[in-house]
């Protein structure tokens, strides 16, 4: 009898024990279905803290065309910033850019030879109109030539933690197309490339330096020596994505090789995202593929997930107390140095979101004062690491929730003695 009983608990145990574990870690890496979005390569991030929202093939640099635009405006904000430019400066037009501003197929607002126009018209039109030949003369104002400029917009990739991009324009034209100004030692078809996870590093950065990027970029049209142009962006005053969503920009990109390419810019709920849809469907010029999958990203996001606050000096769950031996406490409870924003399923409150040690304290010395940090932790939820861009920091500084001085000679005297016996 003892013997079938045993029998039996083995049976039961092969089959209900893989069945256990098995749940176990698919708790840990279920995703909730998703919509598939059709491009080559396509992410989602908060601008302000580079949480990844979503991401595919996130990392493959591709063909960007005039997504390139973006690094060209980030550089002249930069030049406006050192005092190096002014936005009323004029930049004059040579006729190797004037010949460019009129070519057929090409997206641009005509420029006359030997004529200035303001560095503040020059990059609306880049960025509402995607005018090439703008970016081409932004480009020559700042560095003297279109091949300098390309190596500048190489060195400031660097600067920004972007370590796979290749420039050859400023305008993100393939090398042929830019006519007289094309680089000699280069391919004719060599077209600047970035991943969409570096785009959005770029994008992020642009918009934290340059706040003002979005009252240009929410423009659906704009004027330039006094023609009216219609912009790019299809998905501005578009209240269908989901409700409080402002989508203000950014920048839309097409070429043979990279197809239809565009970085947005929303806010929701007082937070700003951005997303990049790259290799979308290109059969015409006015192919709204880029839009409707940048909308389907867009909505996935705001749908899905929610921003949750960790408050000032919070305490976050999964962290235990650190030893204080020499204090007047023995022990603390860290908490967060500064207000933390976390996207995470609508599911997930901020009381859910957990933390891991980076690396944990053995114990904290005396005096130990309050905010000083004193040690680092990775959020989770549902245990999931919060993903973040390259560059941007993926853990919360953690400091005491008190002082703590330490205890006098005789309770230090008296621990000693407990601990001996």
């Amino acid at each position: 009898m003892k013997f079938k009983f045993k029998l039996l608990l083995l049976i039961v145990g092969l089959f209900v024990l893989p069945i256990s574990t098995q749940s176990s870690a698919y708790a840990a890496t279920v995703q909730t279905s998703q919509p598939a979005i059709y491009a080559k390569s396509a992410i989602a991030v908060d601008a302000d803290t580079g949480q990844i929202l979503y991401e595919k093939n996130a990392h493959q640099p591709l063909a960007i065309a005039s997504i390139s635009k973006l690094m060209t405006v980030y550089i002249v904000h930069q030049q406006i910033q050192k005092g190096q430019l002014a936005w009323n400066d004029r930049v004059k037009i040579s006729p190797a850019v004037a010949k460019l501003s009129t070519e057929s197929g090409l997206t641009n607002v005509p420029l006359k030879a030997g004529h200035a126009y303001k560095v503040r018209d020059l990059v609306k039109a880049a960025l509402v109109v995607s005018a090439n030949a703008a970016a081409i003369a932004l480009g020559q104002k700042v560095s003297g030539s279109s091949q300098r400029f390309a190596k500048k917009m190489a060195q400031t990739a660097k600067q920004l933690g972007i370590k796979d991009a290749e420039f050859y324009n400023a305008a993100g034209l393939t090398n042929k197309l830019t006519g007289t100004l094309m680089l000699k030692k280069a391919a004719a078809n060599a077209e600047n490339l970035m991943s969409a996870s570096d785009i959005a590093i770029l994008a992020s950065r642009l918009e934290k330096a340059f706040p003002g990027v979005t009252r240009i970029t929410k423009q659906s049209q704009m004027t330039f020596a006094g023609q009216s142009y219609a912009g790019h962006n299809q998905l501005l005053g578009n209240h269908q994505i989901a409700k409080s969503a402002v989508v203000n920009g950014l920048k839309t990109g097409t070429s043979d090789e990279a197809g239809a390419c565009f970085t947005g810019s929303a806010t929701y709920k007082g937070r700003r995202i951005v997303t990049v849809i790259l290799g979308a469907r290109n059969d015409s010029a006015t192919d709204p593929a880029r839009f409707i999958q940048t909308a389907k990203l867009m909505r996935l996001v705001f749908h899905n997930q929610h921003p949750v606050k960790l408050a000032k000096h919070a305490k976050i769950g999964g962290l235990d107390k650190i030893k204080v031996p020499d204090g007047k406490q023995t022990k603390t409870k860290l908490v967060t140095k500064k207000p933390t924003w976390v996207w995470v399923p609508k599911s997930v409150t901020s009381s859910q979101v957990q933390g891991k040690y980076v690396k944990k304290p053995k114990q904290l010395g005396v005096p130990l004062k309050k905010n000083k940090p004193v040690a680092s932790a990775n959020l989770v939820y549902d245990h999931r690491f919060l993903k973040y861009l390259d560059t941007f920091p993926s853990k919360v500084e953690l400091v005491s929730n008190k002082s703590i001085e330490k205890a006098n000679p005789f309770v230090l005297f008296w621990r000693t003695l407990t601990r001996l016996f």
